[in-house]
């Protein structure tokens, strides 16, 4: 008498295939280990998507004995779910992927993952339903057990770096626009358009403060979209270097166009330095803003996130400049003078106009 049929699933966490998604668009490859058979492990990749669309690869462990490590390197490249698996298992995958020049961050609670996660190049352990020793050789623990949270700590991960090298480009590329001022300035012979003491106020007003605001930026709309970066890479590349030296050219330029200004209606003197002073510095603290992003500019639709700090910095800053012409004091030691209106309307457009042009040829650059 036939009385029925019972099955069990070991069902898929809600949230996991959207962030199996969430990981292949940040550009990581996502690979199954697990003690399943394979056909319960195929069906699972397939509802997960572990191959992108493409036909799902999968590997019964029990073969690994039997497989030269050169056929398991270019296996674990290929393969997207390792199935029926042990220990030591595990262990060489991790190894294999890591030849294959991978950067693999491996997740797991048991004990027998303790190998894996050891040798992995990040060991992600789970803290609520992780054995002690998982948590102990692990390199991150998730307290929540929360996947989605390396998601987001992926984001928080790139969003640091990038903001290093926002507040290093910043600095370097307003820096190299005195040295090319002061140059260009003593070798036409033109006289010397900043004393010293001007070039240690614009170093104090428009570097400290919107370079430490830049590093605090907040994570860019695609952070999460880019590709991963080589761990090899420089934090700043030739291209960065040649995309520094425009900048810093542009923002040179308006300064010297200034100064130029103020030889031809008033003659080499402090009228003239006061003019290229004033337009350096503000146009080095307006440049913070085009240092925000690598690609996005003033000019798209989709604005970046606001960064408070940034504001902060730069309102503090243009402050402390405008103060810098209304107390006799601080005009004294800097040596500056009182500007007109036409003066300050110069000075206006010789800070605004590069970073309109620096933000134009960001915009280029992107959309070649």
């Amino acid at each position: 008498i036939w009385l029925g049929l019972v099955g069990m699933a070991d069902p898929v966490r809600e949230g996991v295939k959207e962030l199996i998604s969430s990981f292949h668009g940040a550009g990581i490859d996502t690979v199954m280990i697990t003690g399943d058979q394979s056909s319960t492990a195929y069906a699972i990749g397939k509802e997960l998507n572990l191959s992108k669309g493409e036909q799902l690869e999968i590997l019964d462990s029990t073969h690994l004995a039997n497989i030269e490590p050169n056929v398991l390197k270019a296996l674990a490249e290929r393969v997207h779910v390792f199935s029926r698996v042990s220990p030591a298992h595990k262990l060489q995958i991790v190894q294999a992927l890591q030849k294959a020049g991978k950067v693999v961050a491996m997740t797991g609670d048991g004990i027998n993952d303790g190998p894996a996660l050891k040798q992995a190049n990040i060991g992600i352990a789970m803290g609520t339903t992780g054995t002690d020793v998982a948590r102990e050789v692990a390199d991150i623990v998730l307290e929540d057990d929360n996947l989605e949270t390396m998601i987001i700590a992926i984001s928080h991960g790139r969003t640091i770096y990038n903001n290093i090298r926002k507040s290093v480009h910043f600095l370097l590329s307003t820096n190299m626009s005195e040295i090319m001022v002061m140059f260009t300035g003593i070798a036409g012979g033109l006289g010397q358009p900043l004393n010293a003491m001007q070039l240690l106020w614009i170093n104090l007003i428009s570097d400290i403060a919107p370079g430490l605001a830049l590093a605090l930026e907040p994570p860019e709309p695609d952070v999460l979209s880019r590709p991963p970066r080589d761990p090899e890479e420089p934090i700043l590349k030739s291209s960065d270097f040649k995309r520094i030296a425009i900048e810093s050219a542009i923002l040179s330029a308006g300064s010297l166009i200034s100064y130029g200004y103020g030889i031809a209606r008033y003659g080499i003197g402090q009228q003239a330095s006061t003019m290229a002073f004033m337009s350096l510095t503000l146009g080095q603290i307006l440049h913070a803003i085009s240092c925000r992003s690598e690609k996005h500019s003033i000019f798209d639709k989709d604005r970046l996130p606001p960064n408070r700090y940034l504001n902060a910095a730069i309102a503090g800053s243009l402050s402390l400049q405008v103060l810098s012409m209304a107390l006799p004091g601080l005009r004294s030691l800097l040596g500056i003078t009182p500007i007109s209106l036409i003066d300050s309307l110069v000075i206006g457009s010789s800070a605004t106009i590069p970073l309109l042009v620096n933000e134009s040829i960001k915009k280029a650059i992107d959309n070649r």
